[in-house]
Parts: C-alpha cells; structure tokens; sequence
C-alpha cells in the first residue's frame, strides 16, 4: 500500500525528544520558547505563542482579535473543519464564502464582517484584501512558503501529516507584541492573579524539541514535495484532468480535478494507492447555504500521495495507475 500522507521522522527527532526526557523537564519550558522563536523567524513574524492544535491557536487568534458573541468571521466553506468549529467556540456569527478554480478563498465572495480567515488550501498561496478589518492566515498547509506574513496573525497546525509535526501542536504569529500576551495570558489557565475563561492550550518541551528539528529540515521537505509535484505534472499534463497550479505552491497536496473523481479513486485505491478527497466536506453542507465553487470542489477534487519520503518509484506506480485508468476509459 502507498500510504496518502505519512509523516517525516527520523532518528534526530527521536534523540530531541529522548534529550527532553532524559532532562526531567517535559512540560512548557526552555524548548518550547526556543520553538517560538525558531518559528517565528522562519515564518518572518516577530513573535510565536506554541499551543497543543492547529485549531486551538486559531481560537486564540480569534478571541485576540476580538472576535466574540455578535462578532461575524468570513471563512471558506471549503476548508478543514477547524475553522467553523474555531468561530463556534468564539459564540461569533460565521459567514461562509465560495472558492475558486485552485481551492483558495474567493474574495470577492467575502462579505463585511469583523475578521477573515484565509487558508492558503493545499500550499498555494491565497489571495488576501488589504481592506479587510482583520486578516487571519491559515498557514496549516503552506509554512515552508512565503505565506504568513499578510495578515495580522497566521496560525499553524503541526498535525502528524502537516508539512511539518510534533505530532500535535500548532502556533499563533504576529508583530504584535500586545496580541502575543493576550494569547499567552489565555493559553495557560492556572497562577493567575485575575479571573477570566482560560483554555488549556500549552504545547509540551517533548513535542517542541520535536518541532525544532523539524523546522530546520522543513526547506528540504519542502523541495522534496516540489521536486514530486514537477514528476507528477510532467506525466499527467496530457492528461483529461485539472492539475495543480498557484504562486509560491509548496504542495502540501497534490490536487486533480475530474468529473469521474469517485471512479478514480475507487481505482488508485484497488490497486493499493489511497487517494482521498482532500476536504471531508464543505461546512455549508451543515450549516447552509449555495456555493457551486465549493460543491465543484467536493465534487471533482482528488488529492494523490505526495510527501518527502514518497520514493520516485512510489511516484511512478502513481502515474503509471492513474494512466492506466484513463487508457482503459475510466473517465469516459
């Protein structure tokens, strides 16, 4: 089996995590700031606040910005759950927008509202209006980029198959020195002069050590998947299908569109390759309302198996599966 995703691990990540053991210290500490740091710097932000989710960091992003009951949140319906569920939290009002051909959230669907949340879906880089109160990017899928720099915060989720891992973990960036003790004030609930909703957010030294590893190998991960993703397209651009396209893509996933998606995947995944539709499903299918962008999306979307330890011969029996659905008039 080609696994979809697999994370990137190796013996340096498993000695960082061993040297946190054998230290005594496992909780929030010294690496912790030092992956803030680290962080911060690479994604070209000022300042990092390390939390246990990707969702939990946006939830901070929110309430720091000011997003509470009777607040309203644009966002794409088509998107990973955390998002909506992010917004929910904050008791705000969510409205959610259409996408374009590449994924990305259309912006000229975005209504007026009190903050955007913009992921850069897949690792292409999104569009993001200089006129919008309050821009919060989504960098889950594109750190490694030149995403993150934009808005007034971005968050990052650190998930086991994200560009980057501690397994779980996410992080809050920001110029902003006063947003960033707001958001530390709120990840830690306990030692607290003054009463208010705290949140059991903090990242531990073990998944932060991890991290910092994982960070400084991040450029050749990231070369790695594009250097998959030109494999991919060179053999499949004669192909009846969409494939991949954006500025400063770091190819996080690698998404084709087709009418026949189902029949595809049905076949990539009997010949013991998972392929998988790369949104589970569009928030609007719960909480309402028309998007064709989206429904075309869910509809037509297929991501392959691309990640830095896929071998180029893993590569091949991608290609050479998906060619042989169309040879054999799967899509007919």
């Amino acid at each position: 089996m080609i696994p979809h995703s697999r994370p990137t691990l190796g013996q340096e990540e498993a000695e960082a995590a061993a040297r946190v053991v054998a230290s005594g210290h496992v909780a929030q500490g010294s690496e912790v700031e030092a992956f803030e740091q680290e962080c911060a710097a690479l994604v070209g932000r000022r300042h990092g606040v390390a939390v246990n989710s990707g969702a939990a960091a946006l939830h901070l992003a929110l309430l720091v910005c000011g997003v509470s009951d009777g607040q309203t949140v644009a966002m794409p319906s088509y998107a990973c759950a955390a998002l909506p569920q992010a917004a929910a939290w904050c008791r705000a009002s969510i409205r959610l927008c259409d996408s374009g051909q590449d994924g990305n959230l259309d912006t000229a669907t975005v209504p007026e509202v009190d903050a955007v949340v913009v992921p850069h879906l897949f690792g292409a880089a999104a569009d993001i209006d200089p006129g919008w109160p309050c821009a919060i990017e989504d960098i889950a899928q594109s750190i490694g980029g030149l995403t993150g720099r934009t808005g007034r915060v971005a968050v990052a989720s650190f998930y086991a198959t994200k560009l980057l891992t501690t397994g779980m973990g996410g992080m809050l960036l920001t110029d902003d020195a006063a947003l960033v003790e707001h958001a530390r004030d709120l990840r830690d609930y306990d030692n607290r002069n003054v009463w208010r909703t705290r949140h059991a957010y903090a990242l531990n030294d073990i998944a932060a050590a991890i991290g910092r590893v994982q960070l400084r190998r991040l450029p050749g991960f990231v070369a790695r998947r594009r250097e998959l993703a030109a494999r991919y397209t060179d053999a499949l651009s004669g192909l009846p299908l969409s494939l991949p396209s954006g500025d400063d893509h770091v190819y996080f996933r690698y998404v084709v569109r087709l009418e026949a998606r189902d029949a595809l995947e049905a076949h990539l995944n009997a010949r013991g390759i998972e392929a998988k539709r790369p949104v589970y499903r569009p928030a609007h299918h719960d909480l309402g309302g028309a998007f064709p962008g989206a429904d075309a999306l869910h509809a037509e979307a297929l991501s392959l198996p691309l990640y830095p330890t896929l071998t180029d011969a893993e590569a091949d029996a991608v290609l050479a599966a998906v060619r042989d659905f169309f040879d054999a008039g799967g899509a007919a």
